[in-house]
């Protein structure tokens, strides 16, 4: 049987786009297990200043073990390094019809009044457009244009906020910057309200993992965000 390293080496030689949503795939687990912990903690804080130091403890201890798997975790997604690894993005970022246009695309058209969330996986996934809270509906046709539209909503409620993300390490890749002044350290930079730029060189499940990332640091609970489907063209790629 292989070990995980020697696992984790022939995926990405083998099979690099499988690497990149698995690794994408381990980032949501773990944004998702950070949420288990700040919940942990507010529990563990209530518990504490009840006097309740057996429930306290408790928490404590399940928050570690959280904790050790969290630190496991974030160890795989280093070993994949996707950041480092070429890929093309999304083709659900791309107009499949031009593809191969005597195909019969109206039958991968999904409802778009159906709310989705950004917890699913959007492979293959084409948007109608999101939503954030009461507002209404903001239309896009790609997901580099949702990520763009997002920070052009968030930079208008906190410009200082939103322009300090390219000094924040965890608001960018390992390697590569999501966001700066200066275009030339992206590799697919998009201006956002002429302020800064955001990398756009990312497949949905990446946006979709930076969108979580900026909805939090904008104290907007995930949930909030609502995303609506134009087209789901995953069976046609699973053919």
């Amino acid at each position: 049987m292989m070990k995980l390293d020697e696992l984790i080496t022939a995926l990405k030689q083998e099979f690099p786009e499988e690497a990149i949503n698995l690794a994408e795939s381990l980032v949501l687990v773990k944004e998702t297990i950070n949420d288990v912990m700040n919940a942990m903690n507010q529990k563990m804080s209530q518990a504490y200043i009840a006097r309740n130091f057996d429930k306290s403890r408790a928490y404590m201890n399940m928050a570690e073990t959280f904790h050790q798997f969290e630190t496991r975790l974030e160890e795989i997604i280093n070993e994949l390094d996707v950041d480092n690894m070429d890929f093309n993005p999304d083709e659900s970022d791309e107009d499949e019809t031009t593809k191969h246009p005597a195909r019969n695309y109206s039958q991968y058209e999904v409802d778009s009044n159906v709310e989705h969330t950004l917890y699913e996986n959007l492979t293959h996934i084409r948007p109608y457009g999101f939503k954030i809270n009461e507002h209404h509906i903001v239309k896009v046709k790609t997901w580099k244009e949702m990520l763009v539209k997002t920070c052009e909503f968030l930079i208008a409620i906190d410009e200082e906020k939103f322009l300090n993300f390219e000094n924040v390490g965890y608001m960018n890749g390992k390697k590569n910057k999501y966001f700066s002044i200066d275009p030339r350290l992206l590799r697919k930079p998009e201006k956002v309200a002429n302020k800064i730029y955001v990398e756009t060189n990312m497949s949905s499940n990446s946006i979709r993992n930076l969108l979580i990332k900026l909805l939090k640091e904008y104290n907007f609970k995930v949930n909030e965000f609502k995303v609506y489907f134009r087209a789901d063209y995953t069976a046609l790629n699973s053919k």
